[in-house]
């Protein structure tokens, strides 16, 4: 069964300092957001990356690009936004990987993710780079006033909306002996 994440690397790993282009259009991986909001598992998700070189693997850098979807935070609507994100990353070989490596520390920017073998696995780097970039406020638009909270009405629909006002629990006691004195 072929992995649609993974891309060959191995002439790449033979030449020292080359390059090579990749871009490819896969399934979401699950993970990247939850049932309420988040790119969808299977929905398209594009890829495209510079990979280079290196002594001790191979840095990655491009872009990601999805479409997050879900419901608005205020009145619950759909809300479908693309959301792309710029990376960079390292792919050390796997040998290194586990290794306490001195390479290791020179990474200050991006993740870490292990060759595996002659093959550069994209699964984990989509799935950590668009979990990381969803919103965190999911509005339908900046200025949604939400749902009513006493009866759940669409506010962004409703005209002019308002309900009699309750009395203060705290007068209660004065209420009950107004009502007594007036009978």
């Amino acid at each position: 069964m072929k992995n649609e994440y993974k891309v060959p690397v191995a002439a790449l790993l033979r030449n020292l300092g080359s390059q090579q282009e990749v871009e490819m259009e896969v399934k979401a991986p699950s993970g990247i957001g939850d049932s309420f909001y988040g790119v969808r598992v299977g929905s398209p998700v594009h890829l495209k990356a510079v990979l280079s070189s290196m002594r001790s693997g191979i840095e990655a850098k491009g872009e990601i690009s999805a479409v997050e979807e879900g419901k608005c935070s205020r009145c619950l609507k759909e809300v479908k936004r693309p959301v792309k994100v710029e990376f960079s990353a390292f792919m050390p070989f796997e040998r290194e990987a586990g290794e306490a490596s001195p390479m290791k520390c020179e990474v200050d920017e991006g993740g870490i993710y292990p060759l595996s073998g002659d093959f550069a696995d994209f699964e984990g780097l989509i799935r950590d780079e668009l979990a990381l970039q969803l919103s965190m406020i999911r509005l339908c638009k900046p200025d949604c006033k939400g749902l009513c909270q006493k009866c759940g009405v669409d506010l962004n629909e409703a005209g002019c909306h308002s309900h009699e006002r309750e009395p203060d629990p705290r007068f209660a006691k004065l209420a009950e002996l107004k009502e007594r004195m007036t009978k």
